[in-house]
């Protein structure tokens, strides 16, 4: 029973992720004046993202391959194919331990993707209340109305070195279904941000930004408690989100991975990268 529950909540914390994603592009390629060279597609259970001109594989993926019943052979072709043509050429697709990945990794290494880094770290937190953290945070967290939402889209322009371009398209997941967007502020300078997007009672957490000079002083564990405080108070029942896996006895020292262990989330596993190259 136990594994599964486990495989369950694996399959949960990998769908509503892919479709925050999918929905995040959707927001792109609705209005094209946003960004027209984002694009997105549905193949089986998987998504593909494509900006080329954004070329990180956090842009340039494929999500979801064999979520919930096993990928097909055509399927993954037909998303390499769909990826090496809009994608940038720096892709990648990142494969579940819950996909029977034996299969669908001697598929993708076929057509020339190899293992790269150290995968992402899959986290999952049930819906028991937030508690504070020991060092509170000066500064305000609030969630983003229409009139501030390039707040939103300035701090996750700036905080991770993306093009100008991001800027009116993130600002763009304001307001809409599912979504709720926080900032957090120094008096009235926007310096920190995270979203939330709901989908059948699971929440993911992602677009974790922090202003560099604003780096340290407690931003991201605010919002992250401001986060689960507000999905739990909408029904939520469990919660997920992802960082960079540090390397071996590097743990400690990765602050996006630490704050979410000190939230109360829990590592299920890391999902590994496999980028062409």
């Amino acid at each position: 029973m136990k594994t599964n529950l486990v495989t369950h909540a694996h399959i949960e914390i990998e769908k509503i992720e892919q479709e925050a994603w999918f929905d995040l592009f959707t927001t792109a390629t609705d209005n094209n004046a946003l960004n027209s060279s984002v694009t997105c597609k549905r193949f089986g259970t998987s998504v593909a993202l494509a900006d080329p001109t954004t070329p990180i594989f956090t842009f340039n993926r494929v999500l979801g391959l064999g979520i919930g019943k096993p990928a097909s052979k055509a399927e993954v072709e037909l998303a390499i194919a769909w990826m090496n043509e809009y994608a940038a050429p720096s892709y990648a697709l990142q494969i579940a331990s819950t996909t029977h990945p034996d299969t669908i990794e001697k598929q993708v290494q076929a057509k020339g993707l190899k293992r790269t880094g150290n995968g992402l770290a899959k986290f999952y937190r049930n819906a028991t209340p937030a508690v504070s953290h020991p060092n509170q945070s000066s500064l305000e967290v609030k969630i983003v109305t229409p009139q501030c939402a390039a707040d939103f889209g300035h701090v996750v322009q700036a905080g991770f070195g993306l093009p100008v371009s991001v800027i009116p398209w993130f600002s763009a997941l304001v307001g809409r279904p599912k979504w709720k967007i926080y900032v957090a502020y120094d008096n009235s300078v926007p310096v920190a941000c995270g979203a939330m997007y709901i989908d059948n009672n699971w929440a993911w957490f992602g677009i974790d930004a922090t202003l560099v000079e604003y780096r340290g002083r407690g931003a991201q564990n605010a919002l992250i408690k401001r986060r689960i405080t507000d999905g739990i108070s909408a029904g939520v029942i469990g919660f997920t989100a992802e960082t960079g896996q540090p390397s071996e006895g590097e743990e400690d020292n990765n602050k996006s991975y630490s704050n979410y262990l000190l939230a109360g989330f829990n590592r299920l596993y890391i999902r590994p990268n496999y980028v062409n190259k």
